[in-house]
């Protein structure tokens, strides 16, 4: 005589209700990580550059004279849009007065050399490269307009340059200079860099003014 089988439905039904979780949950960590990788792939990578930033007075204008000046040299690593730059700097002198700036793409033009008209201004830091003329009128050398690399030297030009960086400007009239009365050799400004479409600093150091 056969023995008639009979299935535990309820032992089944668990293992079936394991199964179906086990499933669900395997497809939402998948599509999690493919949304953080979509994340990441389109945050893009910081570049990677050793930078030396010097503030200068009494610095040689070229001319027999003498100037402020602030230079940005790319010491080594990655080529770098300025477009992508933001150069942010903040100074505290001894009455406690805070001076601060921070220099993109769209920030107004210097009138460095002392032109005294509109059509001679230059975003500094401009780019220290001849073989792309002279600053002034030049765009071509105007932050945010070139890719900054190995070797290469930016600059604020002259007082009036600097002094529009670190926003010390006396602003009464085209050529101006630097307003602030305790500002000079010993001054320390704080400078960062920051790579915007990363959002991370690239360089941030107090530098002693020289």
């Amino acid at each position: 005589m056969m023995k008639k089988t009979e299935q535990n439905e309820s032992a089944v039904s668990p293992v079936v209700g394991v199964m179906l979780m086990l499933v669900v949950t395997i497809i939402i960590a998948a599509v999690v990580s493919a949304f953080a990788g979509g994340l990441a792939g389109t945050k893009q990578a910081t570049p990677q550059a050793s930078i030396d930033v010097q503030i200068l007075t009494g610095a040689d204008n070229g001319m027999g004279g003498t100037t402020d000046k602030m230079t940005f040299t790319e010491l080594s690593g990655d080529p770098i849009p300025t477009k992508d730059l933001a150069i942010v700097t903040y100074y505290v002198n001894k009455s406690g007065t805070v001076y601060q700036n921070k220099q993109t793409l769209t920030s107004p033009g210097s009138d460095i050399n002392g032109y005294g008209d509109l059509s001679h201004l230059a975003r500094v830091p401009v780019l220290n490269d001849m073989k792309l003329g002279y600053a002034g009128g030049n765009p071509a050398v105007d932050f945010g307009n070139y890719t900054w690399s190995t070797g290469e030297i930016m600059s604020t030009v002259d007082t009036a340059g600097t002094a529009d960086l670190l926003a010390i400007n006396d602003t009464a009239s085209y050529g101006h200079g630097i307003r602030d009365p305790d500002f000079g050799a010993g001054s320390e400004v704080q400078v960062k860099i920051i790579h915007i479409p990363s959002g991370q600093v690239i360089f941030n150091k107090e530098v002693i003014v020289q």
